[in-house]
């Protein structure tokens, strides 16, 4: 593998990340309602996600998945089913009535558990996670492809994903950030609740 590929998956990874999705929407709802340690969970499961992703597609399960309809179709309608519930519970969520994440621990129940499930489901249900991956093993990297050149296209990804989830979080859990959005913290749940049915529709009818 040269370095034109590497660069080109860099490329390609770090956009599928940064454009805004259900992992991007997840770790930002997150990192606006949980004391930073539980947000950085999200990341942690998140990037757990990915990291399952990249152990399937080194293995060649990822070819397998592509060629058996009927499993994909279960991931994609399990991946909806669960962007849709936890969509649902943004739009049932109460003002917290507070002014800034750090002035209360208990904005909302929450576990070290809980929020790695949260961000570990999210990316690993998300069937477009699983295409993109897909994509990469596939298209990038060819039916040859050494064992070497799958692991440094997984540790690219991976390293990527350390990288900018954590900065996402810090974003979003600034002071500034938070006071702005508590002022209109309402509004905002009803809002990334709609945006998470709408990926849910959109990932369940329209891969």
């Amino acid at each position: 593998m040269n370095y034109d590929l590497f660069i080109v998956v860099a490329t390609i990874s770090l956009l599928g990340m940064v454009s805004p999705g259900p992992d991007f929407f997840m770790v930002v709802k997150n990192s606006l309602n949980y004391q930073r340690k539980y947000a950085l969970m999200t990341c942690l499961g998140v990037i757990m996600g990915i990291f399952t992703h990249m152990s399937y597609c080194i293995a060649g399960i990822a070819v397998l998945i592509k060629t058996t309809p009927w499993l994909f179709t279960f991931l994609r309608y399990a991946g909806a089913a669960y962007l849709a519930w936890i969509g649902f519970k943004a739009l049932l969520a109460k003002n917290s009535g507070v002014s800034y994440v750090n002035q209360s621990a208990k904005i909302m129940n929450v576990t070290y558990r809980k929020a790695f499930i949260q961000g570990y489901l999210c990316n690993l249900l998300n069937p477009k996670a699983t295409l993109f991956f897909l994509a990469i093993f596939t298209q990038v990297l060819a039916l040859d492809s050494s064992l070497m050149d799958k692991l440094i296209v997984a540790f690219i990804i991976l390293v990527e994903a350390i990288i900018w989830w954590p900065i996402v979080t810090a974003i979003f859990q600034s002071e500034l950030i938070q006071r702005r959005y508590f002022k209109i913290q309402f509004l905002v749940d009803k809002l990334l609740g709609f945006i998470l049915l709408g990926l849910a529709i959109r990932v369940a009818f329209d891969y």
